[in-house]
């Protein structure tokens, strides 16, 4: 179910009224908003055995092949450790070489497109402009500034944006009865996919509840206290990841995720923080300093995801600008 959304989705309708479905999507917006599922949604919609129809009938052999995604037609390309390779996209050549075996329309989804390396948006680039008929390609990203600007023209763009809270507590109330369910929507920041993975995941609410609790900690001490926190939380990491030499814990893959995360959360508690400010009236000063924390995280996220920058003075260079 695509939870929201309907500007974009009707778009996507009228595209498959039509018959004249573009070579190339580019969905763009931030994470959990429910790109990816709007996009398997649609391959469905313009594959589905018992069209036309405004939505998928989700119940013949070509909507769960889909959804389950072995469908022989369907290629996903998601990032192989932190970047997508030439070597992935020359797969895509491949597959889009070959005849469809049984959908109307082939379709390959590239996630977390931003992770294509210079080598994999070259090599793409030559399949968007040599296209094939009868096949599409669906890109999404959180970054589409990362693409070549040659690719994001040749690709027919859907922006998707945070959903109201009511839309999301409405979708998921029919679902769920969980106590928590108002609480766990407060902390997603419009996005649905969190919600859900909330609701499946209370390891993961607590860890977001954590982080935020961290947050808060940070901007509300001095610098002394700040440098302490975060010493104490990246030992922390250290002591808790599989590699027991802590010199080396900067390289490790579950060091980097957990640092990836909180970085995640701490955005979110910072446009949080930023909204209520601007509804409470606050001072400019206030509001520029919550701007400037908010694009301070932003880059420091981006470096950590494209570079081996070392985690540990990362998090220092955080909260010495805070």
């Amino acid at each position: 179910m695509l939870i929201g959304h309907h500007i974009q989705w009707g778009f996507l309708q009228r595209i498959a009224k039509s018959g004249q479905t573009p070579h190339a999507l580019l969905f763009s917006g931030q994470n959990n908003l429910g790109k990816y599922k709007a996009a398997l949604e649609f391959v469905k919609l313009l594959n589905c055995e018992n069209s036309p129809k405004q939505e998928a009938c989700h119940q013949c052999f070509s909507c769960l092949s889909f959804e389950s995604q072995r469908h022989p037609d369907l290629l996903v390309i998601k990032p192989s450790s932190k970047e997508i390779k030439i070597d992935q996209i020359r797969d895509l050549q491949k597959f889009l070489s070959y005849s469809s075996q049984l959908a109307k329309t082939k379709a390959a989804i590239i996630d977390e497109a931003h992770c294509l390396n210079q080598e994999a948006q070259s090599c793409l680039l030559k399949c968007l402009e040599e296209p094939t008929g009868g096949a599409m390609i669906i890109l999404i990203t959180s970054q589409p500034e990362e693409l070549f600007p040659t690719i994001r023209s040749r690709c027919e763009q859907i922006k998707f944006y945070p959903l109201a809270k009511e839309v999301i507590s409405e979708a998921l109330s029919v679902q769920q009865s969980n106590p928590r369910l108002a609480e766990i929507i407060d902390l997603t920041d419009g996005r649905p996919g969190l919600a859900i993975s909330f609701l499946a995941d209370n390891q993961l609410l607590e860890s977001r509840l954590a982080d935020f609790k961290m947050a808060e900690q940070l901007l509300a001490g001095g610098l002394t206290e700040r440098m302490i926190l975060i010493k104490n939380y990246y030992l922390s990491l250290a002591k808790n990841s599989s590699d027991d030499d802590e010199e080396a814990s900067p390289d490790n893959s579950q060091v980097f995720g957990y640092i990836n995360q909180f970085l995640e959360n701490l955005l979110i508690f910072l446009r949080q923080a930023l909204k209520k400010s601007l509804a409470a009236g606050q001072n400019s000063e206030a509001l520029t300093k919550l701007a400037q924390n908010l694009r301070k995280t932003e880059d420091l996220k981006f470096l950590l995801i494209n570079s081996n920058i070392n985690k540990r003075l990362l998090l220092e260079n955080l909260v010495i600008n805070l």
